[in-house]
């Protein structure tokens, strides 16, 4: 399998998050009613002061700025769950223009008014993401280098599935997925009294290979990443490796890559870059021939797409 075919593989779960899977709409359920409850809790005090007479509306939703649309699928499905009809004009992943209609939502008007913001937060936030990733993906273009998000998220599968519909990897869904032995792994062993924590760690991760998608550890410098190969190249293992090149530059990936490739390492691992990647500096990690750039910003820092659903007569 080369080496783009294996990326995929090991880093892409997006598919997985959708309403088919049991799993997933569980997760979902648990996510809405949290929203529902806590937003409107006894009831929508406005509502029930202004609308007298709860008369069937309709609203519509449109966008306020140009990019990849996100979250229909769990929006329009948390506004049926609430007895309100949908009727979808945009798909998830599709590129939309400023003033396009996403969907059309009919029902009574304080079950629109009810559910109207927190379906709303999901459609913005997840097209804020999808869109900056898209961004990412097209700027990549020409590069066989790809982009992953990482844990830091705010709304964990949601921003993951954003993500995908922007082109992006996943990477990890969750700590029980698969193992990223990380600097505070190795300074635990360290303190331990362990004098080669980098070897040591990825052994001990190997006796939990049947469990795991991939196994990953986190370098900071090309001495230890090149242990980690030689390790991981000694083993054999039937899942993927991977190495991590934390905070590194692009100048230091360089290096690495091409010892790994003298020292006959390079096909035993991929090879992923995290740390202080930017719109204005991802190019250079990519030129180095990295397999993978992982940002936190895409899901710790999304900014929202802007749109609004608006009641009409």
């Amino acid at each position: 399998m080369d080496r783009e075919k294996l990326v995929e593989l090991t880093y892409q779960r997006g598919r997985e998050l959708n309403l088919n899977n049991k799993i997933y709409l569980s997760w979902l359920k648990k996510f809405f009613d949290q929203e529902y409850k806590e937003d409107v809790g006894f009831g929508d005090l406005t509502s029930e002061a202004i609308l007298s007479i709860n008369k069937r509306g309709r609203a519509v939703l449109r966008t306020k700025q140009s990019g990849v649309i996100g979250g229909v699928d769990e929006a329009s499905w948390f506004y049926k769950k609430h007895g309100l009809e949908v009727k979808i004009y945009a798909q998830d992943s599709e590129e939309i223009k400023k003033g396009n209609t996403i969907f059309e939502v009919y029902g009574r008007q304080k079950d629109i008014l009810a559910t109207e913001r927190i379906g709303l937060n999901v459609l913005q936030r997840m097209s804020g993401i999808a869109t900056e990733t898209r961004y990412l993906v097209d700027l990549l273009r020409g590069y066989k280098t790809r982009i992953a998000a990482i844990r830091k998220t705010l709304w964990r599968y949601l921003d993951k599935k954003a993500v995908f519909l922007g082109g992006g990897l996943t990477h990890r869904l969750g700590l029980w997925d698969s193992i990223l032995i990380k600097d505070n792994h190795l300074e635990a062993l360290k303190n331990d009294g362990i004098k080669n924590p980098v070897e040591k760690a990825i052994d001990m991760a190997s006796m939990f290979v049947d469990k795991v998608g991939f196994i990953e550890i986190e370098t900071t410098n090309q001495n230890d990443a090149i242990k980690a190969a030689r390790k991981f190249k000694q083993l054999k293992l039937k899942k993927p490796c991977i190495i991590m090149l934390d905070n590194m530059r692009p100048m230091e990936i360089e290096q690495i890559i091409e010892k790994l490739r003298n020292d006959n390492l390079y096909d035993s691992v991929l090879l992923e870059a995290s740390g202080n990647i930017t719109r204005e500096n991802i190019k250079d990690f990519a030129k180095t021939g990295i397999d993978v750039v992982s940002l936190g910003y895409l899901t710790h820092s999304a900014k929202v797409l802007d749109m609004s659903l608006e009641m009409t007569v």
